[in-house]
């Protein structure tokens, strides 16, 4: 992991700045930076095959608009939630967690021809009024406020991951308009637009699955109820001249197969309280009940209540635990340093850290801070913490717990792919996912692959199932 700034409001005040802009430029930097934003938070799917395959059928849709604003880049990130989302600038993205739920080539190219038309017709820029770009990036101030100023500023780090970075949010204008535009410009690109709505309500299916709650209005606050989506899309397709051409794949299905579903152990994983990260190689505990949110770059645990809150990130290479404690306190404003009560070098479990620690009176409750530098293979971790001085004990024995990973941890952690299986004649959804070990809830199996639980299948019948392997440190 790496330190992670945020450029997020300096964007938001350039953009409220640039509001009546109409060249492309404040669409092309706010997507640029935008982009790195979702790098760092949710991280990048590396898989050459998926990724070029992706980027090949996004390009063909690219090629039939009347006139593209932008260089289009098409990435895919690893997360759960079925979705696909486009920032400003031409940046488009889909999840692992949407590849289960296609059918056909066609219903990728209706799912990408929608965002690529939210961006093409910049309604990032025309809802400027509506503040979607604060609402896109989702970031938190202070955990606190308190404390001396360096220590705020530490402390002012998000401490969720942005869930409304996949769950665009425009107007149901704009959902409509990038719906009935997108299904026109997959069918130019020789798509059948007709699919469309096979996956918009597999999605919704999958969605009411998961959750257990039957759609209402809409999961994504912001579209159009998924039937009267559908209803809308059957009406545009009587206007539409569908003319099929080849696809970029020949076997859409076994392009899925072997690829990562879900999110990647590469950023480590939680499991109740504790969080093992097995590329860094390292075992951290918090308190119980603790809420831990897990991003590429930056690690944030927290209180439900919000009162303490830790974080851990590894500091800049090249710098042993003693000279950034002394950078850090360089830096330090001397009107804040008489808030320091420990500043020297610490041992944890063996190793020699350099640990500074803060206590502050502070909306009538004595606060307590520290930062904690600490060596752990070739990498130096800093951990923060912040909470009244009731939580010290806490906060100090997760930074106790911070250690290497065991064999038996490394060997525990699993990572989850689809697999494309063939079926027997006259089995259900529940005896092949038995067979075959499938991972994947039998419901949501029988709604990936378009089929009841009551089912039976048809011989070699072409299914997507989900399987466990352990998880390889890159």
């Amino acid at each position: 992991m790496k330190n992670i700034f945020l450029i997020a409001i300096t964007s938001f005040c350039l953009f409220v700045g640039s509001a009546q802009a109409q060249s492309t430029d404040l669409d092309k930097q706010i997507g640029a930076e935008n982009s790195k934003t979702v790098e760092t938070e949710m991280g990048i799917y590396d898989h050459e095959e998926m990724t070029a395959y992706f980027n090949k059928v996004g390009q063909k849709l690219v090629s039939h608009l009347e006139k593209p604003l932008f260089d289009y880049k098409f990435k895919i990130v690893p997360d759960m939630s079925p979705n696909a989302f486009a920032l400003p600038g031409g940046y488009i993205y889909i999840t692992t967690g949407i590849l289960p739920l296609l059918e056909s080539e066609d219903e990728l190219a209706g799912i990408i021809g929608h965002e690529i038309i939210h961006s093409n017709n910049r309604h990032s820029i025309k809802q400027m009024k509506k503040s979607i770009l604060p609402h896109i990036l989702e970031i938190p101030g202070n955990l606190l406020g308190v404390i001396s100023k360096p220590v705020g500023d530490l402390v002012n780090a998000p401490i969720k991951v942005s869930s409304s970075l996949i769950s665009s949010s425009y107007s149901r204008g704009f959902e409509t308009e990038a719906d009935n535009y997108g299904v026109r410009l997959a069918a130019k690109a020789g798509y059948d637009p007709t699919k469309l709505p096979d996956v918009l309500k597999r999605m919704n299916d999958a969605i009411e699955v998961l959750t257990g709650n039957k759609e209402e209005k809409s999961y994504f606050s912001d579209h159009p109820y998924t039937p009267k989506r559908i209803e809308n899309l059957n009406k545009q397709f009587k206007e539409i001249a569908i003319q099929p051409t080849k696809n970029v794949s020949s076997s859409f299905l076994y392009e899925f197969d072997g690829v990562l579903f879900g999110e990647s152990p590469s950023k480590g994983i939680v499991r109740d309280n504790e969080f093992l990260h097995p590329d860094l190689n390292f075992y951290v505990k918090f308190p119980e009940k603790w809420v831990i949110d897990n991003q590429s770059d930056l690690l944030n645990a927290y209180q439900p209540d919000g009162k303490a809150a830790a974080s851990l990130t590894i500091e800049s290479k090249g710098l042993t635990p003693k000279e950034a404690g002394h950078k850090f306190l360089e830096k330090i404003d001397s009107k804040f340093k008489t808030n320091i009560t420990y500043a020297k070098e610490y041992e944890v479990n063996g190793k020699k850290g350099f640990l500074i620690s803060f206590v502050e009176e502070s909306k009538h409750e004595k606060m307590y801070a520290y930062i904690l530098w600490l060596p752990q293979g070739n990498e130096v971790f800093k951990l923060l913490g912040v909470a009244p001085i009731e939580y010290q004990s806490d906060l100090e024995a997760s930074a106790a717990s911070l250690r290497f990973m065991t064999k038996e941890e490394k060997a525990s952690i699993k990572e989850t792919f689809v697999k494309v299986v063939k079926a027997n004649k006259g089995e259900t959804t529940e005896q092949l996912s038995k067979r075959t070990g499938n991972k994947l809830l039998i419901k949501l199996t029988a709604v990936a692959n378009d089929h009841t639980l009551s089912d039976k299948l048809s011989e070699g019948e072409l299914i997507k199932i989900v399987l466990e392997r352990p998880y390889k440190t890159k």
